[in-house]
């Protein structure tokens, strides 16, 4: 039964990879409108006129208002930071012009969808009505989710948001820095080259001859080039350190260079622009510098390297071309060039570029050999896990994960335990180190401002709900409780886990979830809709993953040929389920008297190319029988550790949040803390 004190019940609906691109709909809006007939026009823009007759200090034309019209959700025709009352008055304005020009409205949605087909603007070439008029009907407003406001560091341009960060501060109270943000701050005060565990493990690397192997992701040269799993200048520091502060000999030094081509374009492992991309290029003269250039020992797409669905041929093959050299054998730089240029030709990107084995002048294929150092660079934990288990012979833990997904690992590959010096650049997880001995540089500590976290002490009695598909596992879980692996109490969560596609459904890398652009949106859905149904719970979360898995098989903007249609096509099916998805778990839930939150972690499907974007997101506010108003604010602008507070206000819980944060120090002025986006009539 419900709780008689509970004041609220809500419904966080969180889809990844969703953004919206001003500039982008302004260039489509743009040619929708020259593409209207005459009449359709002039009918618009006297709904325009109307509009603003009763709202004179709104300082716009009619003819402007009319264009904004062509907007399917009329939040994203709002100028970033757009003052607060004068946001309100548009949309306002923007509401009553529909109502008044229904006719023409929907022969200017028709041009609409054409003009965003021509120009691959995936958000307005969906079909997603009742998506669109949730939005519209409820307060909706631009969410940053990159950059400072995402915890990274202060970049130019700013790093992109990403699943891991943009769930962590949804979640959070306050703003959570990144790992990436302190190992950066590190470099610059020079605490990174004194490090303890890092030195350590150079050290003991090199002791009596032996080899120091590492791993880093070839990626994050700029904010806007990737630097999800990988900083560029951590790598930079890390071989100042290797081959500067402890003289290494190259020859005693090994890299494996893991392809990226999903948080940058495709195939900038040897393409590039505007300074950034020719990784190999630059990993090239990076080495050079120490004539180190043949450290270079292994070479292989993220697919492979990075799986975090658990998938056993991937983890087999990326631990045999490290232990083994089982891979395309080739010599040096220009051996791998080749190879990859080869791979690229045979319409593969850089994440599922196959292993390849890099030769030293003799001739000799590398292998990381029992006892030996091994060092991982890469700071985000969730595709690091299947390759440290493997590596620290963790195979309880590759078994347990596995079938949390409906997996089995066979172990066939696996050898006598290497016993391997392990470090790791941040914490991958706890079972690591407890159990298995491996390091970490910069330990990841739980986030104490996470709302989950605070639930026992502000709501007694009672509990949560979350529901993911496996793919997705430790974004609604791990990050989303403030990086926690299990909840602070075990009996406040109740959770479900929808097995992602499989490889009996021809499912083997993140590559082939364009089989199935809806992904598993559908169960999860229903599995929302149960939850809302036993009325056990006050606040359901989920996650629906398709815009971002689909969002990185986007074709670069000047690729037209017909597997980038299709890949564009099945963008357009993935936007379209999702909306159809929040459309029934929203409907349900506002029927049951749960109050309705929808944002998103970050931007990704709404732009061309693999890449996530810089872009804001949209954060929507749904209330039953309309209990809540928005929260005044300066502008017309969230951000993410904004929505933790807002599901806070409509649970009731507000004022106990406030209570105990209080107690411990938390600034509530601070511009990195959080407030809610409604408040009570």
């Amino acid at each position: 039964m419900r709780p008689k004190d509970r004041q609220g019940r809500a419904l966080l609906v969180v889809i990844d990879g969703l953004g919206f691109n001003r500039r982008t709909s302004k260039t489509v809006a743009g040619s929708a409108w020259a593409s209207l007939a005459g009449p359709d026009r002039a009918a618009l823009t006297r709904a325009a006129q109307r509009a603003l007759e009763s709202r004179p200090g709104l300082q716009v034309n009619p003819d402007g208002l009319a264009r904004l019209l062509l907007y399917p959700v009329h939040a994203e025709a709002l100028e970033t930071e757009t003052r607060w009352d004068t946001a309100l008055s548009l949309l306002d304005a923007l509401a009553e012009a529909t109502r008044l020009s229904r006719p023409a409205m929907g022969r200017a949605a028709q041009a609409v969808r054409a003009a965003a087909t021509v120009h691959r603007y995936v958000p307005w070439m969906a079909d997603a009505p009742g998506f669109v008029r949730y939005r519209n009907a409820h307060l909706s407003i631009p969410t940053s989710a990159s950059g400072v406001w995402a915890g990274f560091e202060d970049t130019d341009p700013p790093a992109r948001g990403n699943s891991e960060t943009g769930h962590q501060q949804i979640a959070n109270l306050a703003l959570a820095p990144q790992t990436p943000r302190e190992i950066t701050e590190s470099i610059a005060e020079g605490s990174f080259f004194t490090n303890a565990a890092l030195s350590d493990a150079v050290r003991g690397g090199l002791a009596q001859g032996r080899a120091l192997n590492f791993c880093f992701l070839l990626s994050g040269v700029r904010g806007d080039d990737g630097r999800v799993h990988s900083a560029w200048n951590h790598l930079e520091a890390f071989l100042d350190l290797v081959f500067i502060r402890h003289h290494a000999d190259p020859r005693q030094v090994r890299m494996q260079a893991v392809l990226d081509g999903r948080d940058c374009p495709a195939r900038w492992s040897l393409d590039g622009a505007g300074g950034a991309g020719k990784y190999l290029d630059r990993l090239q003269l990076l080495l050079g510098r120490y004539k180190a250039e043949e450290c270079l020992a292994w070479v292989v797409g993220r697919s492979t390297a990075m799986d975090r669905d658990y998938r056993e041929q991937n983890t087999r093959a990326d631990y045999l071309l490290l232990t083994r050299g089982e891979g395309a054998r080739v010599q040096g730089f220009s051996g791998v060039k080749q190879a990859v240029r080869a791979a690229h030709a045979s319409g593969l990107g850089d994440s599922d570029v196959p292993p390849i084995a890099v030769a030293d002048r003799a001739g000799t294929v590398r292998v990381v050999g029992p006892g030996e150092a091994f060092v991982n660079l890469n700071f985000r934990p969730d595709r690091q896990r299947a390759k440290t288990a493997a590596l620290a012979g963790a195979q309880d833990f590759l078994q347990r994960e596995a079938a949390l997904r409906g997996r089995t690992y066979s172990f066939d590959w696996a050898g006598a335990p290497l016993r391997l010096s392990m470090c790791t650049i941040a914490e991958y997880h706890p079972d690591f180190e407890q159990k298995h001995g491996v390091v970490v540089a910069f330990p990841v500590r739980p986030q104490k401002h996470n709302l989950l976290a605070l639930w026992p002490q502000v709501m007694l009695g009672q509990n949560y709900f979350m529901a993911v598909e496996s793919v997705k596992a430790l974004h609604m879980g791990y990050f989303f409780r403030g990086r926690r692996a299990t909840p602070v109490q075990p009996d406040i969560e109740d959770r479900v886990m929808v097995a992602s596609f499989a490889d009996a459904d021809g499912v083997t890398s993140d590559s082939d979830f364009i089989k199935y652009p809806y992904m598993r949106n559908a169960e999860v859905a229903d599995a929302v809709l149960r939850a809302t149904d036993t009325d056990d719970h006050a606040l359901i979360c989920c996650n629906l993953s398709a815009p971002d898995m689909i969002g990185h098989l986007m074709p670069e903007e000047t690729d037209r040929s017909p597997t980038a249609e299709a890949a564009i096509a099945a963008a357009v099916r993935a936007y379209e389920a999702t909306g159809a998805a929040v459309e029934l778990m929203a409907g349900a839930a506002l029927k049951s008297g749960y109050s309705v939150v929808v944002t998103s972690d970050h931007g990704n499907i709404e732009d061309a190319g693999p890449a996530h974007s810089g872009n804001d997101v949209l954060t929507t506010v749904m209330s039953p029988g309309g209990r809540y108003v928005p929260a005044k604010r300066d502008t017309f602008q969230a951000r993410l550790f904004d929505v933790s507070w807002t599901l806070a206000s409509l649970l009731g819980a507000e004022g106990a949040v406030r209570e105990v944060l209080a107690s411990s120090g938390f600034n509530f002025d601070s511009p990195f803390s959080g407030r809610p986006l409604v408040t009570r009539k």
